[in-house]
């Protein structure tokens, strides 16, 4: 079977792996679609050994091991690429989200591949008559921006900035308008680009009240201008540099909530800790592992609640994986999501 593998600075490698066979209390997914992820993008940037690329995982049961009795073949699954154990002292004491021994197939197996072997525990199925595999590939990181929501936690009539206007931003925004939220600020990076243009257009279907784009706007000064006192809620899907922008516009007491990550010198950022302190800010990190909510979001989807089609752009065969690559990465493509269809 194929395999993907990637390393800095935009290396890929696809390998021919023998067929795994599950073993006590795993299965054996045949891929069907997986998304490609910021985090991926991280990987071939940074990264000085190969690694596996690929968890926004779609697929089908293609075999059993021994002991699993509740899947079959055939069945319609998404995977999840990180789960907590149950038995450790987090998770006996009802926090599973900060589990001391996570369990993922992230470290050795590639979701780009025929063929990936996980935990029976791991995969959930999903409804193949509401969402094809490409649609149910953004529930992953549809269960990241719900994280972020939770660890936020925007409240009814808030007024609410959105930095970033990725997927896992859009979804965002359209989850904030379903909490309630006032207004939403959605900001991007720029709007003379393809790419940037598109992912502000697409935040205005998702519900954003006003796009910004750093680059053309004073994005302080127009949110200043409509909220005076500042937002609410800030929620921060874009790389950490852009913290002290989020200090900026949010109100007295405010939460700003991060899922934005960067590696290298980006990932280091500088602000005055006093005015945070006097402004009485808190900072809210998610980092959304293990996966929760998946069947929240698999509901979102298929109930169209959060529509996956303005959010998918492009499809890509395997064997076109550089392509695919290349396309989300190029600012003259009007992309959002790329999902690759073994």
């Amino acid at each position: 079977m194929r395999s993907l593998w990637g390393k800095a600075p935009f290396q890929f490698e696809m390998r021919e792996l023998p067929t795994p066979e599950p073993g006590p209390g795993e299965v054996v997914v045949k891929v069907t679609a997986c998304g490609i992820c910021g985090t991926d993008l991280h990987f071939l940037g940074h990264n000085s050994d190969w690694i596996p690329l690929g968890h926004e995982v779609v697929g089908s049961i293609a075999a059993v091991g021994p002991h699993v009795t509740h899947w079959q073949g055939g069945e319609a699954v998404i995977v999840e690429n990180h789960a907590s154990c149950g038995v450790c002292v987090q998770c006996k004491n009802g926090r599973a989200l900060y589990c001391q021994n996570l369990g993922t197939y992230m470290e050795d197996r590639a979701g780009f591949a025929d063929y990936l072997r996980v935990r029976a525990d791991m995969v959930q199925a999903y409804d193949a008559e509401a969402l094809t595999p490409v649609q149910a590939a953004l529930a992953e990181p549809l269960t990241v921006a719900l994280d972020l929501l939770q660890r936020a936690d925007p409240e009814f009539n808030d007024e609410v900035a959105i930095l970033g206007p990725g997927s896992i931003g859009l979804m965002l925004t359209r989850l904030a308008k379903l909490r309630g939220a006032r207004r939403v600020f959605l900001t991007g990076s720029n709007r003379s680009t393809p790419r940037g243009l598109h992912r502000l257009e697409v935040g205005q279907q998702m519900g954003a009240d006003v796009i910004l784009a750093d680059a053309e706007d004073d994005v302080v000064g127009e949110i200043k201008a409509a909220v005076s006192q500042g937002v609410d809620r800030v929620l921060v899907t874009a790389p950490p540099r852009v913290l002290p922008l989020a200090f900026e516009i949010a109100r007295f007491g405010a939460i700003v909530g991060l899922i934005g990550i960067e590696f290298g010198a980006g990932g280091e950022v500088t602000f005055d800790v006093n005015d945070f302190h006097f402004k009485k800010l808190q900072l809210r990190a998610s980092h959304a592992i293990p996966n929760h909510y998946f069947p929240t979001a698999l509901d979102l989807l298929a109930r169209r609640i959060v529509n996956p089609d303005p959010l998918i752009s492009h499809t890509f065969a395997f064997e076109e994986y550089q392509t695919a690559f290349e396309t989300l990465t190029d600012p003259r493509q009007s992309t959002v999501k790329v999902v690759i269809v073994p």
